[in-house]
This record gives structure tokens, sequence and C-alpha cells, in this order.
């Protein structure tokens, strides 16, 4: 029997969690996606560039996580369970670089579900906004994820 997404979870805001950016996690993160621009990983580089030091790759952003939140009652929420959740895509709209040693503060909010049918059959999309801003409350960037889930 399909399952319907609950379209009452639409503007469903998460609690506020703060994130702070740790040199060494910026250099790992771009080895592992095979960027060694010196301006992530050279410190000598970063010190004499406009920002003053190191900065993180643009998709950098995707490990800040809430350990806090509870994921499957979030997808209870929504009327499905994790077996039917598929990562559809992310996108990163950076407005500064994020650097090691600030701290962020993120606000996710669902934005939007919609449905549309696929070649395997009915699938609902559920579209997440994360705002991070900076200690002055200056966006830095959003980042927005889409889930899939098969209806």
């Amino acid at each position: 029997m399909p399952i319907t997404l609950d379209r009452a979870v639409v503007g469903k805001a998460f609690p506020p969690y703060a994130v702070t950016v740790e040199r060494g996690k910026i250099k790992e993160f771009a080895r592992a996606v095979g960027d060694l621009n010196p301006f992530y990983l050279d410190d000598r580089v970063g010190a004499a560039s406009e920002w003053g030091d190191i900065i993180a790759p643009p998709t950098f952003a995707t490990t800040f996580r809430d350990d806090s939140l509870d994921y499957t009652a979030f997808l209870r929420e929504l009327g499905t369970d994790i077996s039917r959740v598929l990562h559809g895509e992310q996108e990163f709209e950076l407005h500064q670089p994020l650097q090691p040693g600030r701290t962020y503060l993120c606000r996710a909010k669902v934005v939007d579900i919609y449905e549309k049918t696929g070649k395997s059959g009915p699938m609902g999309f559920v579209v997440r906004e994360t705002t991070v801003t900076d200690a002055d409350n200056e966006i830095v960037g959003t980042m927005r994820a889409v889930t899939v889930v098969r209806l």
C-alpha cells in the first residue's frame, strides 16, 4: 500500500545547533574529496590570503550535523521510515568562506514536500534548507538538501 508524506511538516524548524570548524577537519575533508587547493591545506598560503587563514572547501558544510536530532522520529512524523529514504541532492550557496576556529549557528527547516512519478514508481521529495550564520548573525551560507522517499 503506497504511503503519503505528511505535508504538515512543511515549515517545521529544527532547533538551532552550533558547529565550530576545526583546522584539521578542513584539511582532512579537502584531502578526502581530492581537492589539494593550497587555500584549504597550506597554513602559510592561508595566512597570506585575503582571509588571513585557510578556508574550507565549498562543500565542507555537508559535515555539519546536529547530533541531538532524532532523525527516526522526524521520519515517523513525516509518515515514513529509513528503509524508504534516499539522499537525492544537495547544494551549497556560500556568501563567505568557512574558516577554522569560528563557530557557526545552523538553523534547519523543511521548506517543501512534493511528489513525482518516476520509472520505479511514485516518489516523495522533502526539501530541507539550513541557514548558516556567523557570530555577528550574518548569513555565511545556505545548504539545501533533498531527501527522496519511495512511496
